[in-house]
């Protein structure tokens, strides 16, 4: 489908302050009316399928009220949905578009993707990627420490939300919950460790009582923690997704951070290192509802800008020493695979690899098959064949991880 760019709210805005109240509840006086927002929010609907949008109005003395029927209706670009004066959209045609609720000069709105049904899965990833994953970047953590003084200081509330976003974003990629929660005596501790990081300029599980700004909260937050330099907060989850490095070939950050069991971690950054407490959840039971196995790049669709070098295939309590990996493109070609690590803990079992030539730019959906034989489970060997789909997110959406990564060599995850 060929994603077209949302108009922004500011130019929808411009042209629809001439909203009046439609088939509006006597009882509702939208004078005092500040602020609206639209549920259920960023939508993806197939075509020919109906979704009722409604509209919450927040008003001056802090009240809120449904005012789904007292305000205007529309859709910008037009032909996509048809939305009544009531909130009832009606998918058209494959398309984007901005469902808009408006009461006065006031409006709110929310993207509505449309779709076939072959399509919808793209589209829910895609959009997943925008909202959520691009949604969480972050240029200023917050920071209000220093090494002067050895001042750990705090992060922000929304460094630390978007760092608890970006890491459930990443579990539910791969089928896990989306329930990671971030506890503050935990994040405490690892402001401590970040701050020791950047103040000694290096990584250490292990760090010495000589470092400076050394604190036992610290040391022990980074003996339990991933832990980065050079970056902080959102780019340092994704730094351990990637997992880059000579001594990170068994991607252990990366299998920590999608740990099957994880249900509690901590987070803390400074400008330029960063802390996430990783251990303490392999007493949890596995969840009920968990897959059968979790990879990364994971099967099914994937945003082009994070499939990373290595590839890795996790299964609890799986033995992959005599494991092997095949790798075909979309032509049935052969791709070259080189098996780098057969890892038992770091979170769960797993195999990782480095396929060559991998085709990130497209143009159009590329897919590549994976199987894995010989995978040993209760002493019975199994196989697992699965599809990744690298699909491209659109102009102006690629994620600018790549980019830092590029320009700062010094960046490094331990």
């Amino acid at each position: 489908m060929n994603r077209k760019s949302l108009l922004p709210v500011a130019v929808l805005l411009s042209g629809l302050l001439f909203f009046v109240s439609c088939g509006e509840d006597e009882t509702i006086d939208l004078t005092n009316l500040i602020g609206i927002e639209v549920f259920p929010g960023d939508t993806i609907m197939e075509v020919g399928t109906t979704v009722q949008f409604r509209a919450m109005g927040l008003f001056s003395d802090s009240s809120t009220k449904d005012i789904t029927s007292s305000v205007s209706w529309a859709a910008s670009p037009k032909g996509v949905v048809e939305i009544s004066g009531g909130g009832l959209a009606t998918a058209l045609e494959k398309g984007e578009t901005y469902v808009v609720a408006g009461g006065g000069a006031v409006v709110g709105g929310a993207v509505c993707v449309s779709t076939d049904a072959a399509g919808l899965d793209r589209e829910k990833i895609l959009l997943d990627y925008e909202v959520h994953y691009l949604g969480t970047n972050l240029s200023n953590c917050g920071w209000t420490g220093a090494v002067s003084g050895c001042d750990a200081g705090t992060a922000s509330d929304e460094s630390h939300n978007k760092v608890a976003e970006r890491i459930n974003y990443y579990r539910r990629m791969v089928g896990l919950n989306d329930d990671v929660t971030l506890d503050a005596a935990k994040g405490a501790k690892c402001q401590e460790a970040a701050l020791m990081m950047k103040a000694n300029n290096q990584l250490s599980h292990n760090p010495p009582t000589s470092w400076t700004c050394y604190t036992a909260d610290g040391a022990e937050a980074a003996a339990n923690s991933n832990i980065a330099l050079g970056m902080h907060s959102v780019n340092a989850v994704t730094g351990y997704m990637d997992d880059f490095g000579a001594n990170n070939k068994d991607v252990g950050h990366r299998r920590w951070l999608i740990y099957s069991k994880a249900k509690v971690m901590g987070d803390g950054s400074t400008d330029g290192s960063n802390a996430i407490w990783v251990m303490g959840n392999s007493g949890n039971p596995y969840p009920a509802n968990m897959p059968e196995y979790f990879s990364w790049p994971p099967k099914g669709y994937v945003p082009a800008p994070l499939v990373f070098d290595r590839w890795s295939f996790s299964k609890p309590d799986a033995d992959f020493n005599a494991a092997a990996v095949t790798m075909k493109d979309a032509s049935n070609n052969s791709v070259t695979v080189s098996v780098i690590a057969r890892s038992v803990g770091y979170g769960d079992n797993a195999i990782v690899w480095e396929p060559t030539g991998i085709n990130l730019g497209g143009p159009g959906d590329v897919k590549y098959t994976v199987t894995l034989t010989d995978v040993n489970v209760g002493g019975t060997p199994k196989t697992y064949t699965y599809t990744v789909t690298i699909v491209q997110p659109g102009k102006g959406k690629n994620d600018p991880y790549q980019e830092l990564k590029r320009a700062n060599p010094q960046w490094q995850v331990h």
